[in-house]
């Protein structure tokens, strides 16, 4: 089993411990996905690397990009802070979404946009944000997080 596959493993006992049958894992394809009913938190495993994402937005971690360890403390990140989510809407078609993670005492972080590139271009552009608070208590879950990052 590789390192990413391991670390989503114990990512996914953590949640399951704490937040019970909202954990939702399905299979395809060799590929674990996992995701979080009442949320549009996800996370995925393939043999190459593991996918955190919120929404549309994702992005890829593993050893090989040597970034495993900041895709850990995004998915915790997602699950223990607000996050904001902004549509932009020109007619009844949304052509961009933003998501950022709200840090107290601090600015937002964007984690990612995601655009179309056909919309009706002429039409006003309206905005909707929402924010949905953290799932998980930071200081609830630090040990277990810290295991997670540091074991092997």
């Amino acid at each position: 089993m590789e390192l990413h596959q391991k670390k989503f493993n114990e990512i996914r006992k953590l949640l399951q411990s704490r937040l019970g049958d909202r954990v939702k894992i399905s299979e395809e394809y060799g590929n674990e996905r996992l995701e979080l009913k009442d949320s549009s938190f996800w996370m995925m495993t393939d043999q190459s690397e593991l996918t955190v994402g919120y929404g549309a937005n994702h992005t890829h971690f593993s050893t090989d990009y040597n970034n495993l360890e900041d895709g850990i403390i995004m998915a915790f990140d997602l699950l223990t802070n607000p996050v904001k989510t902004t549509q932009y809407i020109k007619g009844n078609t949304v052509f961009r979404v933003m998501t950022e993670i709200e840090y107290p005492g601090s600015k937002p972080v964007n984690i990612g946009t995601t655009s179309i590139l056909i919309y009706p271009f002429w039409k006003k552009t309206k905005t909707e944000i929402t924010v949905s608070e953290g799932i998980l208590d930071r200081n609830d879950i630090r040990e277990e997080v810290n295991l997670i990052l540091n074991e092997e």
